[in-house]
């Protein structure tokens, strides 16, 4: 029987079945995620490989709900979880707590748990809410930097934790069979509508009224409330995005952040936000285990389309622009209508682009002017027109989450990165002398 650590006045050993009132879903879902940690090790790496820890043969994991602590605010408050994973003589311990449905993390909450965590020498504190972030060292509430120390935060989605979950069912890494059937039941327990785990589906409130004064036009300030709720909706569905394609691909796919704003999610928002005013469009970028290229999610306020695309360099071998053109098609076996190909060119030299059919006929189509230039890169590109979809706070979600894996299955799968070809070997001096006196010989012979 699993034994409460000093730090503990009152805690259950986590239920698989937990025995809660049916209004306490928050509770039961916790319950059955921390149970699990200790039955599936498989599982449990891949949720802590996020906070630095690595679950090896002889490591013990042991977690506890309806947790009460020796030191803390009284009335006491009560974290939903206790998670403790030991190896040899050293411990490391985390609170839980946890939201469902539309519930959100209160700022104050979280506090106050860091504050209980540090008075009893407990390492961390891990939200997990419906709420995405960057990085699992982000936080969706901002807390003083100073009281974070000597206690760490971090913060899961449950969408996350699902999509591990799901990796974890592709791969077929859960070698026993017993804790396969838990993981299984757990993944379907976690996609039914009733648990209150919920994906990010929707813009903001004034994502019509944002899409409507481009159309029309109309000046963007940075500071505009309904300018930063539009970038701030974008980021949140950029992270929804790679969990999405992580599972259409069974591996984690990484959304792709400039590394000065990694560890800034207030500077990355107005980064964000600048460049949607300059140009009227939103961008992300999505980095898939092995594939050629990053592909570039581009949402088009303006044109109301939304785009995908992948850049790859121009096999050097091949002299000719029909040569190098040819190479690629050969890749690209399904003629879309929507799937483009511009090529770039050096100099100044504008790009080209025809769509994929026409170059299947007439592969010199994208020549410029120039008849002997030859591109040096391709960029290939699905791009759909949504029309009055676009302003949909449903609909433009939706078909952002059906075009990008489109592009993946049409485009993304089938593409290689040209590579050169390693070097021949050089002859050696000697070989090239004696090779120039033989043919000296022969020729005086003759």
């Amino acid at each position: 029987m699993t034994e409460k650590p000093d730090f503990l006045i009152q805690g259950e050993p986590a239920r698989l079945f937990p025995i809660v009132a049916d209004t306490s879903r928050e509770n039961r879902i916790a319950s059955i995620f921390l149970s699990l940690l200790p039955q599936i090790p498989s599982l449990a790496q891949a949720v802590l490989d996020t906070a630095g820890l690595r679950v090896g043969k002889r490591t013990r994991i042991e977690t506890f709900t309806e947790v009460v602590l020796v030191k803390g605010p009284k009335p006491q408050s009560r974290p939903d979880g206790l998670l403790i994973v030991s190896t040899g003589k050293t411990s490391w311990s985390a609170l839980i707590e946890a939201k469902v449905g539309k519930a959100k993390l209160d700022q104050e909450q979280v506090q106050r748990y860091v504050d209980m965590a540090k008075a009893n020498g407990i390492d961390a504190v891990i939200t997990i809410s419906n709420e995405f972030v960057a990085r699992a060292d982000h936080s969706p509430v901002t807390i003083p930097s100073k009281l974070l120390r000597k206690t760490s935060l971090f913060h899961w989605s449950w969408t996350w934790i699902a999509t591990q979950c799901e990796i974890l069912a592709v791969q077929d890494v859960v070698e026993r069979q017993e804790q396969a059937a838990l993981l299984n039941e757990f993944l379907r327990f976690l996609n039914h509508p009733g648990t209150g785990v919920e994906r990010f589906s929707q813009m903001g409130p004034n994502w019509k009224d944002l899409v409507q004064a481009v159309t029309n036009n109309g000046t963007l300030n940075k500071s505009a409330p309904e300018v930063e709720e539009g970038v701030g909706c974008w980021f949140e569905e950029g992270r929804d995005l790679s969990l999405q394609l992580s599972r259409h691909v069974g591996q984690s796919v990484e959304s792709v952040i400039e590394r000065k704003l990694r560890d800034d999610p207030a500077a990355r928002l107005r980064a964000g936000v600048a460049e949607f005013v300059e140009d009227h469009c939103l961008n992300s970028t999505y980095r898939i285990p092995d594939s050629a290229a990053d592909i570039e999610v581009r949402a088009d306020l303006t044109r109301k389309t939304v785009s995908a695309a992948m850049k790859i360099k121009a096999p050097l071998d091949r002299k000719s622009t029909t040569a190098r053109v040819n190479w690629l098609i050969r890749m690209l076996k399904h003629d879309d209508p929507r799937i483009i190909v511009r090529a770039h060119w050096p100099g100044k030299t504008p790009a080209t682009q025809r769509p994929i059919s026409v170059l299947r006929e007439s592969p010199n189509a994208l020549q410029t002017e120039n008849k002997n230039a030859t591109p040096h890169s391709f960029e290939i590109l699905l791009i759909e027109s949504l029309g009055k979809r676009f302003a949909g706070r449903r609909t433009f979600i939706e078909d952002v989450e059906r075009i990008v894996p489109d592009f993946y299955d049409l485009v993304g799968q089938n593409l290689r990165a040209w590579q050169a070809a390693p070097p021949k070997p050089v002859k050696s001096r000697t070989n090239t002398d004696e090779d120039d006196l033989k043919t000296e010989s022969v020729e005086q012979l003759e």
